[in-house]
């Protein structure tokens, strides 16, 4: 009896016994099988696809703000604008000894008469440009699509990628009795289909400068909004006008924040 205790408690005796218990509570394997790795890789595109999207939400929001804060910038420097001009606004454009004097800077007539994105803007000749020097300058919208194959260059790279409202043009900023209801500037864009390269076949997007009540040229490009100062300072983001959308690139969400032909906003 003692002999046979002593036997079963020794180390030999007991290790088989062990060893086959460990196994077939934890068994092992060479390869995971077809079914795991399924399921694994299904987890990290689920996983994948949703850090993009987040990422590219996040993306949005920021290139919307910073838009928005040039625009403030630019609100503020209308404002010093219209104080030492008896609050009168500059001109859309206007024709001047030499060229062409837009609101964003001075044309030469050989530039105007120059193949699209050979032209030329001198920005310090703009009415605004000492009063955009004091607010610490404005930088072109982050979300519209310079470098892509879709853009046309008017101008040798990046010039303006917001549009006035032409209708306040040598207008009095004081007659206006709803400021919190008129746009100054906004994101704005064109549809180009006229000037080479752009062609009908082959329509391109380009900065634009102007609104009004029938162009097709509001850019909804921040989360399908397109942000507007309006003349009382504050910005904020405007959906499009159901059936404006130009459907030569309706990726590139451009039209109207009002039917065609509505003076809403722009007086």
């Amino acid at each position: 009896m003692g002999g046979m205790i002593g036997r079963e408690d020794s180390p030999h005796s007991r290790a088989p016994c062990n060893s086959q218990g460990i196994a077939a509570l934890f068994p092992t394997s060479g390869a995971f099988t077809l079914l795991e790795l399924l399921v694994v890789v299904g987890i990290v595109s689920i996983l994948a696809g949703l850090s993009l999207a987040a990422l590219a939400k996040t993306k949005s929001i920021a290139q919307g703000a910073y838009c928005a804060n040039s625009l403030r910038q630019l609100g503020a420097a209308t404002q010093m604008y219209l104080t030492d001009n008896n609050h009168v606004f500059f001109n859309y454009y206007q024709g001047v000894p030499g060229g062409r004097l837009w609101y964003f800077g001075f044309e030469t007539t050989a530039s105007l008469s120059s193949p699209e994105g050979s032209r030329t803007i001198d920005v310090t000749q703009s009415p605004l440009y000492p009063y955009v020097l004091n607010v610490g300058g404005i930088e072109v919208c982050p979300a519209f699509p310079y470098g892509q194959a879709i853009w046309k260059p008017k101008y040798k790279g990046a010039s303006w990628g917001y549009g006035f409202n032409t209708f306040l043009s040598g207008t009095n900023s004081l007659i206006r009795t709803q400021p919190s209801q008129v746009i100054v500037f906004g994101d704005c864009a064109q549809v180009n289909t006229f000037q080479a390269p752009a062609t009908p076949k082959n329509p391109l997007v380009e900065e634009f400068y102007m609104l009004d009540n029938v162009s097709l040229t509001a850019h909804f490009r921040h989360g399908a909004l397109a942000n507007m100062l309006f003349l009382d300072g504050h910005v904020q983001g405007l959906p499009m006008y159901p059936g404006t959308l130009d459907t030569r690139i309706p990726s590139q969400n451009i039209g109207r924040i009002t039917p065609v032909g509505s003076m809403l906003y722009l007086q």
